[in-house]
């Protein structure tokens, strides 16, 4: 029996810039800056009840700079996100599915269609307003999903979950 395991040479390596990542939708921005606004309406009534109730806690100091603190984190979260969003966006492709996203910290996730065991298709109440879902993909030997791909239509999130089980199971219009 021989074995081969041929090097390939980094020069050869298929470049990720020639990869068409589809975008995330426009809306689930929308979704992440809704989600940020609740938070910073339920920190900022828990602050008011403490400012309030624990007499210690109203010093002009503690209060400016609670309130500086609080604003400068949902400022850089704000940005963060508009700027990451930027950088979001999946592919789809004939042996792989890729995710990417993040700004300062990115990150690409790559799942070969012969390791995924299923999938399942997702929505909160927020997302559902806007239509939107996400699509969780799972491989053998791992109990939490591998990666998910937020901030796609419903009706796109349920297209890729049948196109993937559809090659799961077989019904591929390859010709190999």
């Amino acid at each position: 029996m021989d074995f081969f395991n041929n090097a390939i040479l980094p020069r050869d390596l298929p470049s990720v810039n020639q990869i068409d990542f589809n975008p995330i939708e426009r809306s689930y921005l929308t979704t992440q800056r809704i989600t940020w606004g609740i938070a910073l309406f339920i920190v900022v009534t828990v602050g008011i009840c403490m400012f309030y109730f624990i007499p210690r806690l109203q010093s002009q100091v503690i209060i400016y700079s609670t309130i500086v603190t609080i604003t400068g984190f949902f400022i850089f979260f704000w940005i963060r996100d508009t700027i990451s969003f930027r950088f979001s966006g999946y592919a789809i492709r004939d042996k792989d599915i890729m995710f990417r996203h993040g700004w300062l910290v990115r990150r690409s996730k790559i799942v070969p269609l012969n390791r995924i065991q299923h999938v399942s298709v997702q929505s909160g109440p927020l997302e559902r307003r806007f239509l939107l879902a996400s699509v969780s993909i799972f491989t053998a030997g791992s109990g939490a999903a591998d990666f998910t791909i937020k901030g796609i239509t419903d009706e796109k999130a349920q297209q890729i979950k049948s196109w993937i089980s559809s090659q799961l199971n077989g019904n591929t219009n390859d010709s190999e």
